[in-house]
């Protein structure tokens, strides 16, 4: 970047402004959320001023010398992540050009300023494209015999130093730069390219989606749980037996003892905030045996003398370990406020490891010695799964979250280990591209067959319509017909149709669909983390949140508004913690945000046009007595409805409070567990609950319709689809619902 007397400290490309000084980005004036590693790519580009930034030039800013990741895929995410931020495209770029295999450079023209509205200092012209690839110049005889010497020396001292690298006991390989140099070989050596060979054991539908699966150590069966029951499939022959219980043992498959016969499982109870118990059972029948009272997610250990599980106990969430030849049970290690995974064992059983999810930069694998008790973080990455596998004593099976726009998935990776000392021996690489959820990995104990249970997750708007003065509901229709999520929050206000998020084009966007329509609208488009679209008090404009995205450090969240039929957005306000907003119908014209932190759920009344906002102390709650954040707002502004718990038992409740009084009253409600949503009727004299809980451990979600006397009704219990959300119309004659449905199966996963 060119010098002058005063530093430029921002960088202007039309539409866009940098803070380089700030780290932040601006869009016309309007912040854009950008996470810090894009940033940095960012900033290096602009400041090469048209030049090329290699890959490793990226890998060396974004990254310390030890740190462990996959920087291809790291690089690869930064960047994509930036031309999120752009709105910039791989295929047609408009800023970042990509130059295979070696690197990026920044294509626009860049003013640089030395403040906001300064002046600007110089320009920089737009870069042309590329040519071809520069090629070596000939050479003459007498050079290319100096090369081929060189060559030959250089190859003897590699050959000498790979024997010294993979040395333990020699002096390279205890110094930095053999460690530097193992990463680097690592890296650079090309691993025998394998067709990884993939086929179900599963077929289960969305009504009987899978709960758990465990291959068996000798490779022969699977066992898995669905709502019908416990099975045994061979893996093989593919022939099903259901395993004998006794009558209501309802049993979830944790691990395979190393004999292929013996499980440990998990009891699941109907009695509400009953936690599971684990216990051993035999394929071939007989007496369950209890091994604790509370825990789950039970991981056996290779040769059978230790069971390691997750258990929350004393109000701390950790880990607990059953020794067989003592037959005690102790806590190893205490997770505080952060979650574990379940854990994974080393072939020879003197190690696990786990997954510490919390409240940090990112998540982490970290590895438990039995012998020292002492954890050693060894992959860190802030997309980090719930489910690995250490398949033998130099691999170790994980899951990754994919960036946006396909963040609904995880897939699974490979980290080669240093069999001795269990830390990472070179940098990680991928092995399946699919679709949903990785919710549980079990390996042979050959390591060379993996079971994996994938989940796919899908929330559509159903439509419903409600019959004789709404003590009726007719059966749900569906009404988005696409393969992606979707979430109802609005109707228009003429009850003809429906405002609802969908992540059908990549990130959640803004859609507005009619209810005798097949195909939505887009209402509000671009990269950013909307959420909750509402509509103002007099129908003509919709309101929205924008919440910082995912990694980013920025904590407040903006509320935008955007006309009914479509145009720019506007800014209203912005505040830390905002989660949900909604407005009262005329006469009223009331707006309310509700907003979060450590110790309380508080709520703002705004100008929707002004954004002036100010405390409505009367409905402030303590976060403790908060079972769900979700509230609704009268059609009338009189009145807020919350969830509450009440009494030394913590029964659920309805909190109506008189927003203009502060005056409150409970309702208590039978059948609820605290995580429900909660909407007003039209004509404001009851309230639908979705979310509901229905009966069984594996039970699905109904709407329940409350009225203001406390009187509870039953009003959709669909056995194949759970309801987690009714919206009414403002004419009361139609509720707009999420449906929420599964798909879980196993797959045989060979040669990876």
């Amino acid at each position: 970047m060119a010098t002058s007397s005063s530093s430029p400290v921002w960088a202007r490309f039309s539409p866009f402004q940098v803070d380089l000084a700030g780290g932040k980005l601006l869009r016309a004036g309007v912040r854009v959320p950008i996470q810090d590693q894009p940033m940095q790519v960012l900033r290096l580009l602009l400041e090469a001023e048209g030049g090329v930034v290699t890959r490793e030039q990226l890998r060396t800013a974004l990254w310390p010398e030890d740190t462990f990741v996959d920087f291809e895929h790291g690089v690869n995410t930064a960047v994509k992540k930036l031309r999120h931020a752009l709105e910039d495209s791989a295929e047609n770029p408009r800023f970042i050009e990509t130059l295979p295999k070696i690197g990026y450079r920044f294509m626009a023209a860049v003013e640089w300023v030395s403040e906001a509205n300064g002046h600007g200092l110089h320009r920089v012209v737009p870069i042309a494209p590329p040519g071809p690839t520069p090629v070596a110049e000939s050479t003459s005889i007498g050079s290319k015999w100096k090369r081929k010497v060189s060559a030959i020396a250089i190859a003897v001292l590699a050959a000498a130093a790979a024997i010294s690298l993979t040395n333990e006991n020699s002096y390279l390989f205890r110094t930095q730069l053999g460690m530097s140099l193992r990463q680097a070989f690592a890296t650079h050596r090309a691993e025998p390219q394998v067709a990884l060979s993939q086929r179900r054991l599963t077929a289960n539908p969305n009504d009987a989606p899978l709960t758990g699966g465990v291959i068996s150590p000798d490779g022969k069966y699977l066992a898995y749980s669905d709502p019908t029951g416990l099975y045994l499939r061979q893996v093989d022959g593919g022939e099903t037996f259901a395993v004998p219980l006794p009558a209501g043992f309802q049993a979830l498959p944790d691990s395979w003892f190393p004999d292929s016969v013996h499980l440990a499982v998990r009891q699941l109870y109907e009695a509400k905030n009953k936690p599971s118990s684990l216990w051993t059972i035999s394929v071939m029948g007989g007496v369950p045996r209890l091994l604790a009272e509370e825990g789950g997610h039970a991981r056996v250990s290779p040769d059978g003398s230790r069971i390691v599980f997750l258990a929350r106990q004393g109000g701390h969430h950790g880990i607990w370990l059953i020794d067989a030849a003592t037959n005690t049970t102790r806590k190893i290690i205490d997770a505080g406020d952060d979650h574990l995974s379940p854990v994974a064992w080393a072939p020879d059983g003197k190690r696990f490891a786990y997954v510490r999810i919390g409240d940090h930069p990112t998540s982490q694998i970290e590895v438990y010695d039995l012998a020292s008790a002492r954890s050693e973080p060894i992959l860190s990455n802030a997309a980090l799964g719930g489910a690995l596998e250490w398949v033998t004593a130099t691999r170790l099976i994980y899951s990754l979250h994919e960036p946006s726009p396909n963040e609904d998935d995880f897939n699974l990776w490979r980290l080669p280990l240093n069999s001795g000392t269990g830390r990472p021996a070179g940098p990680p690489s991928r092995i399946t591209n699919d679709r949903g959820w990785t919710a549980n990995i079990s390996a042979t104990s050959d390591g060379k067959r993996i079971a994996l249970v994938r989940r796919a997750f899908q929330a559509d708007v159903y439509l419903a319509d409600v019959e004789t003065k709404g003590n009726r509901v007719g059966k749900p229709r569906r009404l988005t017909l696409d393969d992606r999520q979707d979430f109802p929050f609005a109707w228009t206000p003429d009850s003809k149709a429906i405002l609802f998020l969908s992540d059908r084009q990549g990130p959640l966007r803004i859609f507005k669909q009619g209810i005798d329509q097949t195909q939505p609208e887009l209402l509000v488009g671009g990269n950013e983390r909307m959420w909750v679209p509402r509509l103002t008090p007099d129908g003509t404009a919709v309101l929205y949140l924008v919440n910082p995205m995912q990694g980013d450090p920025a904590v407040t969240s903006r509320i935008m508004r955007v006309g009914l039929a479509g145009g720019l957005s506007q800014f209203v306000l912005e505040a830390q913690g905002i989660y949900n907003h909604q407005c009262a119908q005329p006469p009223s014209n009331l707006c309310i945000y509700g907003q979060v932190d450590k110790q309380s759920q508080r709520f703002f009344s705004f100008d929707p046009l002004a954004g002036n906002s100010m405390e409505i102390a009367a409905a402030k709650m303590k976060l403790a007595d908060v079972p769900s954040y979700n509230w609704s707002l009268s059609p009338d502004g009189r009145y807020v409805v919350t969830t509450k718990w009440i009494g030394p038992e913590k029964t659920f409740a309805l909190r109506i409070t008189e927003l203009a009084t502060g005056e409150a009253r409970d309702l208590p409600v039978a059948g609820p567990t605290g995580e429900v949503t909660t909407d007003w009727a039209a004509d404001g004299k009851s309230v639908w609950l979705g979310g509901v809980k229905r009966k069984g451990p594996w039970g699905h979600s109904g709407v329940l319709n409350v009225d203001l006397n406390g009187k509870v009704r039953t009003i959709l219990d669909e056995p194949n689809l759970s309801l987690w959300a009714a919206i009414p119309s403002p004419d009361g004659r139609h509720l707009a619902l999420v449906g929420h449905s599964e798909n879980s199966n196993a797959l045989l996963l060979e040669s990876f």
